[in-house]
């Protein structure tokens, strides 16, 4: 795997993305008004082609997912991703919504607030600690087979991905998830100088 961070860098990026996660739980938490814990994420920093395999290692094909897919941009800027088997999905809206038989619009509507929290506050709270901001822009949401989660014309724009895979547990019940941060190689670049920018402040 080619990883253009450095030690520094790639710690000092696991670190944002861990202070976006402790922010995110808390404001899940509120959302399914109970007491909410994010695992300790395994997060990879892979180039765009290894996604296919990454993605064909966490899921079922079996199963159906939910994807929510939101645009961010700024001096970091990509796409955020989000796969949520139809199983968790199915958890979440009965938890949400208090009924036993969510609709699928119901669960469609909790999985895309799920994904907003996630996705506005890890890349929220991480550009914040670099000192800057972003835009995000109106999410879209499929329900797709898991063999058409893959969309190679759009994947074929991106260079970089941030594979966060979590679980979250409340109420002996987990809903499992995967957040995948695209980004260009420009983006990269801004990114890392972001970090450098940030390290040299810290240690100066």
């Amino acid at each position: 795997m080619v990883n253009n961070f450095n030690e520094d860098q790639t710690d000092a990026l696991l670190e944002f993305i861990n202070i976006g996660l402790g922010a995110a739980t808390s404001n899940i938490a509120e959302l399914l008004d109970a007491f909410a814990t994010l695992h300790v994420p395994k997060i990879v920093i892979c180039d765009s082609d290894e996604l296919t395999q990454i993605i064909k290692n966490e899921i079922d094909y079996s199963a159906k997912y939910y994807i929510i897919k939101q645009l961010f941009t700024g001096k970091f800027g990509g796409e955020c991703m989000f796969i949520m088997k139809d199983s968790s999905a199915n958890i979440l809206g009965n938890h949400l919504y208090g009924i036993d038989n969510p609709s699928h619009d119901d669960i469609n509507d909790a999985a895309m607030e799920l994904t907003n929290i996630l996705t506005s506050t890890i890349i929220g709270k991480m550009t914040h600690e670099l000192g800057t901001d972003v835009q995000f822009f109106v999410p879209s949401s499929q329900f797709i087979g898991a063999k058409d989660i893959i969309d190679y014309e759009d994947i074929k724009h991106y260079s970089k991905i941030i594979t966060i895979s979590t679980i979250l547990d409340f109420q002996d019940q987990q809903i499992k998830g995967c957040v995948y941060i695209l980004t260009k190689d420009e983006c990269i670049v801004s990114l890392k100088k972001l970090i450098d920018d940030k390290l040299e402040k810290l240690y100066s």
